[in-house]
C-alpha cells in the first residue's frame, strides 16, 4: 500500500485517536494542519482539525476530547 493510500485510510475514518493524529502530523504528504472551530452538530465532544495535503486536497478529522474535558464542559 502506498503512503498516500495509508494516509487517506486514516483520514477517511473521520474520528481518529491521538496516535493517528501524530502519524498524520509528521507525514511528508501533509502540507499543513491546524485546529479549527468544533462542529457541535456532528461531533460534539471532539477537536476538529483541517488537514491540507501537498497535492492541495483538504480534509477534516476529529479527535475525541479527554473525558475530564467533557466532564468540565470544555
Amino acid at each position: 500500500m502506498s503512503d498516500y493510500n495509508s494516509l487517506i485510510k486514516i483520514i477517511d475514518k473521520e474520528v481518529i485517536n491521538k496516535n493517528e493524529l501524530n502519524r498524520i502530523t509528521y507525514d511528508e504528504l501533509v502540507a499543513s494542519m491546524r485546529e479549527t472551530a468544533p462542529d457541535v452538530k456532528k461531533h460534539k465532544h471532539c477537536f476538529r482539525y483541517e488537514v491540507k495535503l501537498t497535492n492541495g486536497e483538504i480534509y477534516f478529522v476529529f479527535v475525541k476530547k479527554p473525558w475530564y474535558m467533557i466532564l468540565r464542559g470544555e
